[in-house]
């Protein structure tokens, strides 16, 4: 009997949860394995052989003895060696057998290229479960089912059917690009091919019953050969692995753009709340993708933009870009584009711009820099001007304009070595060439590293993505570590949190939690109304009791700085009469007395349950203006003291809190730690909250605290 004990596949196995037996095989076996190669069972046989694997292939058909050349097998049993991947290519109906076969067999990785699961219905998705059993069972990695498979390019792995390959493949390169969809995913190859994008890697991972869009992002992140990691997203399944994979891809200093398509539902379950509507629609993912460096692409035209300037290896961090024109138009043009995205067209030096405007009086020497028509009759000059930007003009990036120009004959030459000279010489600007050229030419200066564009607005756009992708990662790696956590918050009971239906029960819980509320007082008449504001002096404000009522300034039941007994009696006979008028159901249990509080800043923060991430805090630009302006952060929670105030800074209305023309700063300690508080509480009670929000927050200025002056929480299940 043969000796196995030193087979690569056995040795291989000490890490069973690894995607190396997928992406990297050592073997592979293919079943329902077909000698045409027009056929799903076909193609991935052709591509094995005609792409450079040069590991062990092994067909399995049981009416076939070869399969286009190679040998074939009964079965999966009849094989006389380990098997490390298996590719299915059979029925619906044939794959949990089969998968169950491996399983057996010690297979490590398996691509299941079937239909007919959770796409169909409760049956396929009954089977689908069982899949993902077998895996998490037997350690074995599945990708699929449903899958259009995936392409390791560097070992010539192409365990895919899709016909997109004939088609031919893209440059190899360091970028890997992971796909939910298989339709996108064959679009997206193609694209590569077309613009010329370095890929290594392409996975479409389809219902995903083990393998997920996370795991690949974390298994690239790790990869020694991946660069750059392109993601297409359309929900997700296991958050807390795509935080940790996307965390690894920012500790690795390794850029993710990701297209999300789809909505996510957070907000529905809580339609009472300012909290649920401003988290919703996919504001989570942006706060997710925000924290963690990803660039979130809006189009297909931006994915690709910006991963190719990613796969420069060239990553901007301060924007400082250099434009060169030969028409003014177009410099203009790219100037108001640098601009609105954020760059900066810092002018050259007055000696550089003296020495260029000697050699070409006429030329307009700033930045954009215009050489003019005339700069095209000495290709000296033309250097001297190139070159002068890239050793004087200190800039991280040189854009190039030329027109069509490169398609005069006489210039191809000259215009090819002067420009890789430059590239060869600069390494360390981002060079952008925009221009009309014979394809060979453009070919060739995409080959010496150039990032080319027809359009100088997409190309600013992308060097904008560049400089946020930089500036996401210093930030990463900058971050102090975390404060000393805050004192444990008290132990809060599920019935507790339920009860707190109305403000002040609300209100308490947020006592017990530091969050600090205005001294108050519960009254169910007009004279006990009286007597609590006698005890606490006026002006006071008056507001209805009610679970049932969450906006009370909706419905008139709220009255402001009421200065004695007449007034507050008016108020309260008014008060009621307008509640039950306008909120007839309603259950109302009294009114809250309770001080008018000092002028300060109102903000909003609130944690809102998201049906995949869970609780999410938002903090924002608060009152009665909460929806209108919408100025608000997210994160999930819990956060740091560091995270709040990130969070705070991101708001438009920061400047207020820094104290705007004239006004005392704010307290914006007190108000990160009411965020960081609220967070924690929120993820505590998970299960039993579904949303709790102050509005408005008062935030007085600096060493003055906050004061919650309204609170609404509403256990989980009472908002449908």
């Amino acid at each position: 009997m043969t000796d196995l004990s030193n087979h690569p596949v056995l040795q291989a196995r000490a890490h069973p949860r690894s995607l190396d037996a997928l992406l990297n095989p050592h073997s592979v076996a293919i079943l329902g394995a077909s000698a045409d190669a027009t056929k799903i069972g076909g193609r991935p046989v052709k591509f094995l052989r005609t792409h450079g694997f040069s590991k062990p292939i092994y067909p399995v058909n049981p009416r076939a003895t070869e399969v286009q050349g190679l040998p074939a097998y009964a079965s999966l049993a009849d094989i006389p060696a380990p098997v490390d991947h298996v590719i299915v290519a059979l029925p619906g109906q044939a794959v949990l057998p089969a998968v169950r076969l491996c399983a057996e067999r010690g297979v490590r990785a398996v691509t299941v290229f079937s239909s007919g699961f959770a796409e169909v219905g409760e049956e396929g998705r009954a089977a689908q479960e069982e899949l993902g059993a077998i895996a998490r069972d037997s350690g074995m990695r599945i990708l699929g089912p449903n899958c259009m498979g995936f392409m390791n390019l560097r070992t010539g792995f192409l365990g895919t059917f899709a016909f997109m390959v004939d088609l031919g493949l893209p440059p190899l390169g360091r970028v890997a690009l992971v796909s939910q969809s298989g339709a996108f995913g064959g679009q997206a190859l193609v694209m590569a091919r077309e613009r010329g994008l370095p890929l290594g890697a392409w996975v479409t991972t389809g219902n995903e019953c083990d393998v997920e869009l996370a795991d690949c992002i974390a298994h690239f992140a790790q990869d020694p050969h991946t660069d750059v990691i392109m993601g297409y997203m359309e929900g997700c399944k296991s958050p807390q692995r795509l935080i940790k994979a996307l965390a690894l891809a920012q500790a690795a200093g390794k850029p993710v753009i990701m297209v999300k398509a789809g909505r996510s539902d957070v907000g529905r379950a809580a339609v009472q709340s300012h909290t649920g509507a401003l988290a919703g629609d996919d504001r989570v993912f942006d706060a997710l993708f925000h924290e963690y460096g990803v660039h979130r692409a809006h189009s297909v035209e931006d994915f690709f933009d910006v991963a190719r300037a990613c796969a420069t290896g060239v990553m901007p961090r301060e924007g400082r870009v250099g434009v060169f024109t030969v028409s003014g138009g177009i410099g203009v043009l790219t100037a108001d584009a640098a601009e609105q995205h954020g760059l900066e067209l810092t002018p050259m030096p007055a000696a550089a711009q003296a020495q260029l405007q000697a050699l070409l009086p006429h030329a307009s020497v700033r930045n954009p820099v215009d050489g003019t028509a005339q700069i095209w009759a000495d290709m000296q000059v033309f250097e001297t001007f190139l070159r002068t930007m890239l050793q004087e003009g200190h800039y991280e990036c040189v854009l190039l304009f030329l027109t069509a120009m490169p398609h005069a004959p006489h210039l191809q030459a000259p215009l090819a070595d002067i420009l890789t000279r430059l590239r060869q010489e600069f390494p360390q600007v981002l060079l952008v060439l925009s221009m009309l050229a014979p394809a060979a030419l453009s070919q060739q200066m995409q080959d010496a590293g150039y990032l080319l564009f027809e359009d100088t607005t997409r190309a600013m756009r992308a060097v904008a993505a560049l400089k946020s992708l930089a500036s996401a990662r210093q930030r990463y790696r900058a971050a102090r570590p975390l404060r000393q956590a805050i004192p444990l918050l008290p132990e809060l009971s599920a019935q507790s949190l339920a009860e707190a239906r109305t403000e002040h029960a609300a209100k308490q819980v947020l006592n017990l939690c530091g969050i600090a509320a205005p001294t108050e007082q519960v009254v169910t008449t007009a004279e006990e109304a009286i007597a609590a504001a006698r005890k606490t002096g006026y002006p006071i404000v008056l507001k209805v009791l009610s679970p049932d009522i969450v906006h009370k300034t909706e419905v008139g039941g709220v009255a402001l700085n009421l200065r004695d007994d007449h007034a507050l009696a008016n108020a309260w006979r008014e008060m009621m009469a307008r509640v039950r008028r306008e909120a007839p159901d309603a259950r109302i249990e009294g009114a809250l007395v309770a001080p008018m509080v000092g002028p300060g800043l109102e903000f909003i923060v609130g944690v809102q349950r998201d049906p995949i991430f869970g609780p999410v805090i938002v903090a924002g630009l608060g009152g009665v203006f909460v929806e209108l302006f919408n100025d608000v952060a997210l994160r999930i929670a819990p956060v740091s003291h560091e995270q709040a105030h990130e969070m705070l800074r991101e708001l438009r209305a920061y400047p207020l809190l820094q104290g705007h023309r004239g006004a005392p700063a704010a307290d914006v300690e007190a108000l990160a730690d009411a965020i960081v508080r609220l967070s924690q509480l929120a993820v505590r009670h998970a299960e039993s909250v579904e949303s709790i929000e102050i509005n408005p927050l008062r935030v007085f200025p600096t060493g003055q605290g906050v004061l919650a002056l309204d609170a609404v929480v509403l256990p989980r299940g009472a908002a449908a």
